[in-house]
């Protein structure tokens, strides 16, 4: 608070974060600190009376299971600490009619890792919301799809909001299985009873399994806020759709993620992502130095090590507590509005465009992947590998397009030995979740195409219909499968 001249001597003197004392606006600040610090005192008394319901719940109802209702990547309350109170996490799955399928998926992975178990899908609107800028009817067999993306990664349950369409007020046109018609003679209906119908017969033989994962995703809502309150360098910077670019890769490929806090076990992982790591609090130097040390593949990138649990910056250059071990220095960072980019170029002669940000980086240690090839700092490194103890950072100075992100991400996964859960290249999202000695396949189309069953699935089972999945048979758009092996 010393910049400015700020001095606070009373409790009293410190004013909420809003426009009559250090806010800029709805969702800046001249003093990110105190605003992180307020929101993690809000997030913190939220809980609290969270903790104090279910205490008295459970003073009458010793043995329930209490929970509440989270929503994916909700910004203002720190799910991680809201999990360690809850029995079970719950969640409302809301995608927009735009929404990536992965961003779903990638909800769907965080609602999971909250605690590292099963979920409950607590609601979804059988066909339609009110409350979204669009609010598009689900197409037929979209829900069921949507239903069995959910049970892929991780729900035990299936539930919806509403059953009946409400009369009046503001969900009035908000979706239901019962519609203002008021019978059963709706598509609708009949899709909710048929998936219900399929369920009932899945039985209880998922319920607890697990999704194992050799990719951990750092998420974490410190950074999340400190990142977002940064009164610059790029106003585009948003922390989410960060974490998505790196999460899309893996979902793609179909390669199992879990998201993991920064407190995490990392060495349950082959390989930790961690963009925008922008505040580095205590501990978590050691934590990320230790797992690369022991082997560990860690890939990192711009804005990250910045600041503290203060949002105080690490003095001693960038990328502060991660430089010894990124083997880097980054001198500045050049901002880039969306009109610009820059380009770079890989060691093996490939051409890429870049955005957003540019890290202009000096190797202390590590080898240059990539160098850039426009701008004032061309030929300057733009992506770099250091191998530290028996492990190794990758460390990304840029946003990278796609398939530079692709090209990275490829070398990642082939030195921490990861695989697809099958081996085979398709548009199919495929999801393995596992329990006792058997295996269960979600092969599901999203994409609005039809698609073709890769050849390691022919002959199997789809437990769903007991049809035999053939070579060169076609998934039209929504449709599902689930396949069940022996473990090895």
């Amino acid at each position: 608070l010393e910049f400015w001249g700020h001095t606070i001597y009373y409790w009293d003197e410190i004013v909420l974060p809003n426009a009559l004392s250090d806010g800029i606006g709805d969702d800046k600040t001249a003093f990110a600190g105190i605003s992180i610090d307020y929101r993690r005192f809000n997030s913190d008394s939220m809980l609290n009376n969270f903790k104090m319901e279910r205490d008295a719940v459970r003073r009458f109802a010793p043995h329930a299971v209490i929970t509440t209702n989270l929503m994916g990547t909700y910004k203002n309350l720190d799910y991680f600490k809201w999990a360690k109170e809850m029995d079970i996490v719950s969640w409302d799955n809301y995608p927009a009619y735009n929404t990536p399928w992965s961003m779903v998926a990638m909800r769907h992975d965080l609602m999971r890792g909250l605690k590292r178990q099963p979920f409950m899908l607590m609601e979804q609107t059988p066909s339609q919301q009110n409350w979204q800028p669009y609010n598009s009817l689900k197409k037929p067999g979209q829900m069921r799809a949507q239903s069995y993306q959910t049970m892929a990664h991780g729900a035990d349950t299936i539930q919806f909001f509403q059953l009946r369409r409400s009369v009046g007020a503001c969900e009035k046109f908000h979706g239901a299985v019962i519609g203002h018609v008021g019978t059963e003679n709706t598509r609708v209906f009949r899709e909710v009873s048929k998936l219900g119908e399929e369920l009932k017969a899945l039985g209880d033989r998922l319920l607890g399994a697990d999704n194992p994962a050799q990719i951990g995703i750092i998420f974490d809502w410190d950074n999340y806020w400190a990142l977002e309150y940064a009164s610059g360098p790029n106003k585009d910077l948003k922390y989410v759709d960060q974490i998505h670019q790196y999460y899309r890769y893996f979902y793609e490929k179909n390669i199992p993620v879990d998201i993991i806090p920064v407190d995490g076990d990392f060495s349950k992982y082959k390989a930790v992502i961690a963009p925008v790591l922008y505040m580095v609090k205590d501990g978590m130097q050691q934590a990320l130095e230790s797992y690369v040390k022991d082997g560990g593949i860690l890939l990192t990138g711009f804005m990250s090590g910045i600041v503290d649990q203060s949002d105080n910056v690490h003095l001693g250059g960038y990328p502060g507590p991660l430089r010894n071990l990124a083997g880097i220095w980054v001198e500045e960072i050049d901002a880039l509005a969306p009109e610009q980019n820059n380009t770079l170029r890989f060691a093996d002669g490939t051409d890429y465009v870049c955005s957003l940000l540019c890290d202009i980086i000096h190797l202390e240690g590590a080898v240059s992947l990539a160098d850039y090839t426009s701008n004032f700092y061309s030929a300057s490194p733009v992506v770099t590998k250091n191998e530290f103890g028996k492990g190794s950072v990758f460390y990304l100075g840029t946003q990278l397009e796609e398939k530079a992100l692709e090209k990275v991400l490829n070398q990642v996964t082939d030195l921490a030995n990861v695989k697809s859960v099958i081996d085979a290249e398709t548009g199919l999202e495929i999801v393995c979740r596992t329990i006792s000695d058997k295996k269960y396949y979600f092969v599901m189309n999203l994409t609005g195409e039809n698609l073709i069953l890769p050849q390691p699935l022919a002959g199997k089972e789809d437990i769903l219909t007991g049809n035999i999945l053939t070579a060169g048979s076609v998934f039209a758009p929504y449709d599902v499968a689930i396949i069940c092996e022996e473990s090895l």
